[in-house]
């Protein structure tokens, strides 16, 4: 009675793992959609994209060569509106030096713990024009050329953030914790400003990067003002 059991189950249940697809199919009859596709059309070898205008995923990767089943496939990246070319909207790193890298859930407890502690500052460093438009509440507008040498700003800026000025630099004495963000993690404004920061001396345990910025923040539902 076990073994008809078991003989049953297998011709009602087949696992199509030799094919790539890795699915549990009801009947022996049925066809793994990704196989049939492939099976179909051997000859595209995946080069859908190869049609669209491709940018460069980071400043020095262009493409990475991989395999699927028996096809070579190779992964591009597709202009889009919101990224139209890199650089300068390359893909940014999930990782800055000692830098904590931060989503949604961290950003809104910051917010919350700014507001008890009245410490710390959630800062925006797109352009003024983009801040205008639309943020995340309670943030402030610090825009990354102000950090800049060529900024007449950065002087007070760095002050204002608990610099001191000295002879090899700046000496952070008494910063405040900086929770960062930008438009994207393909837009370049927050990581250069975290970058910056880090090459003045501001200290690597008192600044937050959110690396999804404006872009994740409105994926995930949140509030803009």
């Amino acid at each position: 009675m076990f073994k008809i059991v078991i003989i049953m189950l297998s011709l009602t249940y087949v696992l199509m793992s030799d094919n790539g697809c890795n699915v549990l199919v009801k009947k022996k009859t049925q066809l793994c959609q990704e196989s049939t596709v492939l099976n179909q059309n051997k000859n595209s070898s995946f080069e859908s994209n190869a049609k669209s205008d491709t940018i460069n995923i980071s400043r020095k990767l262009t493409s990475v060569e991989t395999q699927y089943l028996d096809y070579n496939v190779t992964i591009e990246r597709v202009a889009t509106h919101l990224a139209p070319s890199c650089p300068p909207f390359c893909i940014q790193p999930i990782k800055i030096e000692k830098v904590e890298t931060v989503g949604e859930l961290e950003v809104l407890s910051f917010i919350d713990e700014v507001k008890r502690k009245r410490d710390g500052l959630l800062i925006d460093v797109r352009k003024n024009s983009k801040y205008k438009e639309e943020t995340i509440p309670s943030a402030i507008n610090l825009p990354y050329e102000m950090l800049t040498e060529s900024s007449p700003y950065q002087k007070e800026v760095l002050k204002s953030l608990g610099a001191k000025k000295i002879k090899r630099g700046w000496l952070f004495k008494n910063p405040q914790k900086l929770l960062i963000f930008g438009e994207s993690s393909f837009s370049p404004e927050a990581s250069k400003a975290v970058k910056k920061l880090i090459k003045l001396g501001y200290p690597t345990n008192k600044m937050l990067y959110y690396r999804g910025g404006i872009v994740s923040w409105k994926t995930a539902g949140l509030t803009l003002i």
